[in-house]
C-alpha cells in the first residue's frame, strides 16, 4: 500500500538520510538476519538520535523518529526497505549496503499533529527483489502446483467467462478485488487488487481516502513508470469498454484449493480505442500461490487495425516502481495469438524486523473572555479593564500581545470580457517557446506594492515583482532547467518557495533570496489521482496544509490532494467535479486558497473561476473569468488585502497578463501585461509574499497598554491581563484597534479582540 495510508495529521520531512553508526548496546528488536531499533526524540539536528519508545509533544512539535538497522546475518544486505502501519512505505528498496555486523542510521523528522503508536518493519535483501521472463512455457506443470497441465500445452488459456465474476466495470474502470490468497510482487505481500478496465492491476494499494480507487490512465507509458506504482501490465491500452453495451467485460475468479491456488483476470472481447477502431481483443493474467509466478495469455490480440494489432500500442511488463520494472514490450507487435508469458520471481535472501514506539501529541486550546472591548472615557483620562486567556487544552500555552489598527479588504473591480478560445485546445503545462523573455527591472526594498515571487518557464528563472505593477520584473536567479509549474509558500514563511517540476515531478525548496533549489523527493500522485502533470499548489493557513492538484486523460479530469512540503509524501482528497466542459473535460490550472480557509481556483477549459469543497473535491462555477487562458498559470491571494491575483497566458493576445480576479463573479481585471516581453514570457508557482491582514503586522497603538504582553498558561489555567485605554493624548472621537493574541494554539494562531474607544 502506498501513499493512501499516510497519516493526514502527521507529516513527514526529509528524504534519505543514510549514515553508518557504531552502537554501543544490540537493537532492542529484530530476527535472525536484521535487528532494529526505533526512537523518538525532539533533537532534529544531523544524525542525531532519540533515547526514547515513548514521547510526549505538542502539536507542531518536530520530532526526530530515528531508525537503527543492524545486519545480524553473515552476508551484505544490499536492498533496504521501511515501512510502517501509519505512513506505509517509507523507503523501498533502496540500494544501501549493510555489511555483516555492520548498523545503518535513517533519521525521519515529523511535524506532531495528533498521537499515534506505529509498527515500522524493515526489510532488507541481499539482492533486489525482481522477475525473469520466459516465453511459451512447455511445462505447465512447473506453473500450476495443483496440476494442472491443459494437456501439456505451450499455451493453455483459461476462459473463466462462464464461470468467474463480472466485474461490470465501465470505460477507463476500476475495483479492487480480493485475490484469494497472499501473493508477494516485487518483495511485498497483499491479498488485495485493484483491477482496471484498461489492462493492468495495480497491485497492494487498495482503497483511496474517502473511498476511492485506485486508477489505470489510459495512455500506456513506457516502463518503469513514476505514477502507477506497483501494477501487474498484461496489455496496458486504452480499451473501451461500457458494461451496459454488454460486448465484453473483466472477469475474475481463483481456482484451486490452498496451497495451490491460482487468481484468474480475464480481459474479454474489449475494444480498443484508435483512430480508425479496432476490433476486440481477449487476453489474461493468472497469479499463482506459492511460486508467485506471473503468466499472461493471448487468446486473441488482432483488432483488425495496423495501430493496434498484437500490442503495437500497448505496455506489456510488470512495474515495480519509479525506477525498477520488469518491461517485455513496449508499443511493439510482440504478443499474436496463442502467445503465453511467465513471469519467475528471483529469490533473494530476505530478513525483516518491527518495533513499535508512541508518539503521545497534546495541544494547548486559546480562550479569551471578553472577546471585545468597547470603552468610552473622557479626553485626558484612562480606565482599565480586564482580559483573561485561558488554556483549555492539554500542553502549555505560550502567548504575545500586539496591536494592529484596521485593514481594507481587496478594492472594488470591474467586470474584464474576451472572447473565450476553443476549450479542445486547452493545454497543461508550459507554452511554446516562441521568442527570448529576460526580466528587468527592480524593486528597491520596502517600496514594492504586492511583493510576489514567480518561476519564468521560458528560461527558467526564478523572478520577483510588484503583483499590482507587473510590467517590470526582477530576475533573482537561474532555476538550471527545472520547469516549476505548481508553487507556493508554507505559511508565513516567504524565504522558501515550495514548487514542483513539471517534467520530473520532483517536488524543490527554492531560496527566494538567491534562488538555491534543494530537491526535497519525488511528488508521486497519491492512489486515486492521476497526472499529466502537477498543476498548482497552495497553502491553507487554517489547516497547516499544502494542497495540490494534478490532470490527466485524454478528457483530462482534475484530481484534488494534500503534499507534505517537507516530504512530498501525498494523500488524495478527491476529483474535482461539478465544474468543467462534459465534452472536453476539466483542468483547474492552479489554486489558491483564502484567508478565511475557503478554495478557488481557475478552470481553463471552460474559463472560468471556481469555488471548491477542499475536503470533498466537488466544486462549483463562479463566473467566467473573461479571456481564453491557456497552458501553465499562476493564482494567488494577497492575505492582506484578500485580492486575488492570477498570472495567466491569453491565448487571444498570446501574451502573459496579470489579472485580478473578483471571487464572486469570476470577473477578471487586466493590471497589466507581465515583463517588457509578455508575448515572449510565460509565469507559474506564483506566491504572493504578504501576511494576513487582521494581527498580520503587529505595531504600536499608543492608548492600548497591558499589565503583561507576554506568557504561559498552563492547562486548565487561566491568566488575567489588565488592559489600560489612556486617552491622555485623545482628542474628542472614536477610535478603533484589533488585541492580537499570538500563540501557539495551532487552530488560532494569531487572535483579534477587537477594541473601540470614544472619547468624550
Amino acid at each position: 500500500m502506498r501513499n493512501q495510508f499516510v497519516c493526514a495529521v502527521v507529516s513527514t520531512l526529509l528524504p534519505l538520510l543514510f549514515s553508518p553508526v557504531a552502537l554501543s548496546a544490540p537493537p532492542s528488536t529484530g530476527g535472525q538476519g536484521i535487528g532494529l531499533t526505533v526512537t523518538l526524540g525532539s533533537d532534529t539536528s544531523d544524525g542525531a538520535c532519540g533515547t526514547d519508545g515513548t514521547l510526549q509533544a505538542t502539536q507542531g512539535d518536530s520530532i526526530n523518529f530515528c531508525y537503527v538497522a543492524t545486519n545480524n546475518s553473515t552476508i551484505p544486505l544490499t536492498y533496504q526497505t521501511l515501512a510502517d502501519d501509519v505512513v506505509g512505505p517509507i523507503l523501498t528498496d533502496v540500494a544501501v549496503t549493510i555489511a555483516p555486523g555492520a548498523s545503518y542510521q535513517y533519521n525521519r523528522i515529523v511535524t506532531a499533529m495528533a498521537s499515534q503508536s506505529p509498527t515500522s518493519t524493515w526489510t532488507a535483501y541481499d539482492e533486489r527483489p525482481d522477475y525473469v521472463f520466459s516465453n511459451n512455457v512447455t511445462n505447465p506443470d512447473t506453473i500450476f502446483a495443483d496440476g494442472f497441465d491443459a494437456n501439456a500445452l505451450q499455451y493453455a488459456f483459461v476462459d473463466i467467462t462462464g464461470s468467474g465474476t463480472n466485474l461490470q466495470l465501465n470505460d477507463d474502470d476500476y475495483i479492487v478485488t480480493g485475490i484469494g490468497f497472499p501473493f508477494t510482487f516485487y518483495g511485498h505481500t497483499a491479498d488485495h487488487i485493484t483491477v482496471s478496465n484498461n489492462g493492468g492491476m495495480l497491485f497492494d494499494q487498495g482503497t483511496g481516502i474517502n473511498g476511492r480507487l485506485d486508477y489505470l490512465s489510459p495512455a500506456n507509458r513506457v516502463l518503469p513508470d513514476r505514477m502507477i506504482g506497483p501494477a501487474i501490465l498484461p496489455y496496458w491500452e486504452d480499451l473501451q469498454q461500457d458494461y451496459i453495451d454488454g460486448i465484453g467485460n473483466v472477469f475474475v475468479q481463483t481456482l484451486g484449493t490452498a496451497p495451490n491456488r491460482r487468481f484468474v483476470i480475464e480481459w474479454y472481447n474489449l475494444p480498443v480505442n484508435v483512430i480508425g477502431g479496432g476490433n476486440t481483443i481477449t487476453f489474461e493474467a493468472i497469479l499463482i500461490e506459492g511460486s508467485n509466478n506471473i503468466l499472461f495469455q493471448y487468446s486473441d490480440t488482432d483488432c483488425s487495425n495496423d495501430l493496434c494489432d498484437n500490442g503495437v500500442s500497448a505496455t506489456i511488463g510488470l512495474n515495480s516502481d519509479a525506477t525498477h520494472a520488469t518491461q517485455y514490450s513496449f508499443d511493439q507487435a510482440s504478443v499474436g495469438a496463442g502467445t503465453a508469458i511467465l513471469f519467475q520471481p528471483t529469490t533473494p535472501t530476505t530478513y525483516s524486523a518491527t518495533q513499535q514506539v508512541t508518539l503521545d501529541v497534546g495541544a494547548p486550546v486559546i480562550g479569551v473572555d471578553p472577546t471585545s472591548f468597547d470603552k468610552t472615557v473622557a479626553a485626558g483620562a484612562s480606565t482599565t479593564d480586564t482580559m483573561t486567556i485561558a488554556n483549555t487544552g492539554n500542553r502549555d500555552l505560550t502567548w504575545n500581545i500586539g496591536a494592529v489598527n484596521p485593514r481594507a479588504h481587496f478594492p472594488p473591480t470591474s467586470r474584464f470580457a474576451l472572447p473565450v478560445g476553443d476549450p479542445a485546445q486547452t493545454r497543461i503545462g508550459p507554452r511554446p517557446r516562441v521568442g527570448s523573455a529576460k526580466s528587468s527591472g527592480s524593486h528597491p526594498q520596502g517600496t514594492i506594492g504586492v511583493p510576489a515571487f514567480a518561476a519564468e518557464l521560458q528560461n527558467s528563472e526564478l523572478v520577483s515583482m510588484d503583483a499590482s505593477a507587473p510590467a517590470s520584473v526582477t530576475d533573482v536567479a537561474s532555476l538550471n532547467g527545472l520547469t516549476l509549474l505548481a508553487g507556493d509558500f508554507k505559511g508565513e514563511d516567504f524565504s522558501t518557495l515550495y514548487a514542483i517540476d513539471f517534467l520530473s515531478f520532483n517536488l524543490y525548496k527554492v531560496d527566494t533570496m538567491t534562488g538555491a533549489v534543494t530537491l526535497v523527493y519525488l511528488a508521486v500522485p497519491p492512489p486515486g489521482a492521476q497526472a499529466d502533470a502537477w498543476n498548482g499548489m497552495a497553502w491553507d493557513q487554517t489547516t497547516n496544509t499544502m494542497f495540490a492538484v494534478t490532470s490527466a486523460g485524454r478528457t483530462p479530469t482534475t484530481y484534488l490532494s494534500t503534499i507534505d512540503p517537507d516530504t512530498a509524501e501525498t494523500t488524495f482528497i478527491g476529483p474535482i467535479t461539478g465544474v468543467g466542459d462534459p465534452v472536453a473535460g476539466a483542468v483547474v490550472v492552479d489554486i489558491a486558497v483564502r484567508a478565511d480557509g475557503l478554495m478557488f481556483g481557475v478552470e481553463i477549459v471552460t474559463d472560468t473561476l471556481v469555488a471548491i469543497d477542499k475536503t470533498t473535491g466537488e466544486a462549483q462555477t463562479l463566473g467566467s473569468i473573461g479571456f481564453d487562458a491557456n497552458f501553465a498559470e499562476g493564482l494567488d491571494f494577497d492575505d492582506t488585502t484578500n485580492t486575488l491575483y492570477f498570472a495567466a497566458i491569453d491565448n487571444g493576445t498570446g501574451a502573459a497578463e496579470m489579472y485580478t480576479l473578483d471571487t464572486d463573479t469570476g470577473a477578471g481585471t487586466l493590471i497589466s501585461p507581465i515583463s517588457p516581453d509578455p508575448t515572449g514570457t510565460q509565469y507559474s508557482a506564483l506566491g504572493i509574499a504578504r501576511l494576513t491582514g487582521i494581527c498580520a503586522y503587529p505595531e504600536s497603538v499608543p492608548w492600548l497598554s497591558y499589565s503583561s504582553a507576554r506568557g504561559s498558561t498552563v492547562p486548565g489555567a487561566t491568566t488575567p491581563i489588565t488592559v489600560t485605554f489612556d486617552a491622555t493624548n485623545l482628542t474628542q472621537g472614536d477610535y478603533s484597534a484589533d488585541i492580537c493574541i499570538n500563540n501557539n494554539d495551532l487552530t488560532n494562531r494569531r487572535l483579534p479582540v477587537p477594541v473601540t474607544l470614544t472619547v468624550q
